[in-house]
């Protein structure tokens, strides 16, 4: 994958952390990284069908690959968090309500499968719900819109305006998280990867769209007080093509930066699954039970989250090296391995030779 986009993908991953687990420093960092997550899946799922699974024969290949890179992670991430919950319930129901043993076989079904957390009071993994939604979208992008520009951009003319109506509540659906509210989000990423180079992104752009794009998860939300604006949520969009744009433009090559932005892309998933079972443990060994919200103060609000971090890094650390890697084995057999006819397959996705400047 690309070097940027890796370290995009941990940029995201961690204001999702800090969010949960300092909401006082960063409020509305979370959601408006989750829309980032979701433009990043859009382009990339595109990317990997037309230039890896590029016939429908191979769709079966796209489904199983999909299997391979979220659940064996997301199951084991699943099974530790079930065990941070019995050991310490209380600990985990004052840290997130959300945060309980499953009691009947529809609230297990709903954890193992993924795609009911979006509705569901109990969620071992709270994070997760989110990627329901991401679900919904790997299928329908990768199975039928992502396979033709018309298909993507039709997608995109309708998924607009029904965003448009969820934000206004005029359609009874939330705006925020949800497949229907958010699926121009995904769309647009889909739209972005077939015109990634019609428009070159200049350094001066780029600078600009940084600028506005941490004023979109950090200021905004800190003079609102508010966790979830739409406007600035669908505000951040904008900037955050044009960012992703730019990185996929101008890839960077040097070796011990694309081994480092690799290892950190690659944590970045189990960093979004683990932040919430890590921070019940770490709290009950080292805080006495404690939230982040019953930090009296920003010093010991930072001292939570660095402990909180720390063990969050080092977990993802050992997913990767442990989880991530061996099951990689297996998804280079379902991808075919070695070249297709615009790039070569190499890590967690591709690299593809025409997306980078010569």
């Amino acid at each position: 994958m690309n070097t940027g986009l890796n370290l995009a993908r941990f940029f995201l991953a961690f204001n999702v952390v800090i969010f949960h687990l300092w909401n006082a420093a960063a409020p509305g960092a979370g959601p408006v990284a989750v829309l980032g997550f979701f433009f990043t899946s859009g382009f990339l799922i595109t990317q990997i069908v037309q230039e890896v699974y590029v016939t429908r024969a191979r769709s079966w290949a796209f489904v199983l690959n999909r299997l391979l890179r979220i659940y064996p992670q997301y199951l084991l991430a699943m099974g530790l968090g079930l065990l941070s919950i019995y050991f310490y319930p209380d600990v985990a129901y004052h840290i997130n309500s959300y945060m309980r043993l499953p009691h009947d076989t529809g609230e297990w079904l709903a954890q193992i499968s993924i795609f009911g957390l979006y509705n569901s009071d109990v969620r071992v993994l709270p994070a997760t719900w989110t990627l329901g939604t991401e679900l919904y979208f790997y299928l329908l992008l990768g199975l039928w819109t992502a396979r033709s520009k018309k298909a993507s951009l039709a997608l995109c003319l309708i998924s607009l305006p029904v965003g448009a109506l969820c934000a206004l509540k005029v359609l009874p659906f939330e705006f925020y998280g949800s497949p229907v509210g958010n699926g121009f989000v995904f769309s647009l990423g889909s739209v972005a990867y077939f015109y990634r180079n019609a428009v070159r992104i200049h350094p001066f752009v780029f600078l600009l769209s940084c600028v506005a794009y941490l004023c979109h998860v950090y200021v905004i939300p800190a003079l609102e007080q508010a966790d979830v604006d739409k406007a600035n949520l669908a505000g951040s969009v904008l900037p955050f093509a044009l960012i992703l744009l730019y990185l996929f433009q101008h890839d960077i090559r040097q070796p011990w930066v694309v081994r480092v932005s690799g290892a950190l892309g690659k944590m970045a998933y189990p960093m979004f699954l683990l932040h919430w079972a890590v921070c019940v443990v770490i709290s009950a060994w080292l805080f006495h039970g404690l939230a982040s919200f019953d930090m009296p103060g920003r010093w010991e609000g930072a001292e939570y989250f660095l402990a909180m971090f720390l063990a969050v890094l080092f977990c993802s650390l050992l997913f990767y090296l442990l989880v991530d890697q061996p099951v990689e084995h297996y998804r280079r057999i379902v991808r075919g391995q070695g070249t297709v006819a615009v790039g070569v397959v190499t890590g967690d996705e591709l690299l593809a030779p025409d997306t980078t400047p010569r």
